[in-house]
């Protein structure tokens, strides 16, 4: 399934020193851009479920999405979440996680040494909060110099939206 995936989504990457590594990474960074894009314009997915994302960065499944008509961090969509997993201001988090699930199926795939394959496919991971804290700031920053108008909403969350909510934070994922 990864040389479809490499071949179809990513085909400069086949013939890197890590394929896998190097796939790892880009649907990372895709993500982080996707998530970036969303958080911007107010989307909530609904259910970030693992198969609802895509290893090519594109948003699916639209069921139980909607925009955000007033700024509230904890919004939801979903009638089926009543716990606040997929809030909008978890996105980031649930997206990280998702890709978590991905590195792990990728592991054996990674290097012979499960350690080693752990610690790459780590790094990889870790890449995702810069890569979405860069994607969010270059749009903003980018439509603040083009002085482009912005939602009431847009301001009040622009002083904690941008990076990924740490652990322990008020809308922790159950």
């Amino acid at each position: 399934l990864a040389d479809y995936v490499l071949a179809r989504h990513y085909p400069a990457l086949q013939n890197t020193a890590q394929p896998i590594v190097a796939l790892l990474e880009a649907i990372v960074a895709r993500q982080a851009k996707l998530i970036a894009r969303w958080m911007q314009v107010g989307f909530i997915h609904g259910v970030m479920n693992t198969d609802n994302m895509t290893v090519s960065g594109e948003t699916i499944d639209f069921g139980p999405c909607a925009f955000m008509d007033a700024y509230h961090p904890a919004t939801v969509y979903s009638a089926i979440d009543r716990g606040g997993r997929y809030a909008y201001a978890n996105q980031p988090r649930i997206g990280m996680w998702n890709l978590a699930r991905l590195a792990e199926t990728l592991i054996p795939h990674i290097d012979p040494v499960a350690e080693k394959a752990v610690e790459i496919a780590t790094a990889s991971l870790l890449a995702f909060q810069s890569q979405y804290t860069a994607n969010w700031l270059h749009r903003e920053l980018a439509g603040w110099h083009a002085g482009q108008a912005r939602p009431a909403w847009r301001a009040a969350r622009r002083s904690h939206a941008h990076r990924v909510p740490a652990r322990g934070d008020a809308l922790e994922c159950r």
